[in-house]
């Protein structure tokens, strides 16, 4: 792979000498090289490498992180899978929970404790799962489930 100083001089020689096999032998390319990159010039005005379009793009965009955040302030409780299956997004759950962490919601789990085993409403229930969402405040508000 050639540097962003050697494929500007690579252009160069091209644009002056019009021989694509020297230029090709000259800089070790083969000659599609020459003519991609000479178009690339062309139609961008530059040689230079184009890391930020490298890797897989994200499929879930800004949008679906609000809609996420709204949909967690709203049901607390909700499950990975019912904001997959709600907001009809692209993704599995694995790429909705990564989201949720970048987001700083975290999960708390809500004990119920020994007063409250016993009471008929609780009974059979053992644990369940809340979202909370941290803020750079330090103040972690939790959100009632």
């Amino acid at each position: 792979m050639l540097h962003n100083e050697a494929r500007n001089l690579l252009v160069e020689a091209y644009e002056k000498t019009r021989d694509t096999k020297a230029v090709a032998l000259a800089y070790g390319v083969s000659v599609p090289t020459v003519y991609r990159l000479a178009e690339q010039k062309a139609k961008t005005g530059s040689v230079g490498l184009r890391v930020s379009e490298r890797g897989r793009k994200r499929v879930l965009t800004a949008e679906d992180s609000e809609r996420i955040a709204k949909v967690i302030d709203s049901q607390p409780d909700i499950t990975l899978s019912e904001i997959v299956e709600k907001l009809n997004l692209p993704v599995g759950i694995e790429s909705v929970r990564r989201r949720i962490q970048a987001m700083e919601y975290r999960r708390k789990k809500k004990m119920i404790h020994a007063s409250e085993q016993e009471r008929p409403r609780c009974a059979g229930q053992e644990r369940t799962m809340e979202w909370v969402c941290t803020d750079n405040t330090g103040f972690s508000p939790g959100f009632p489930g």
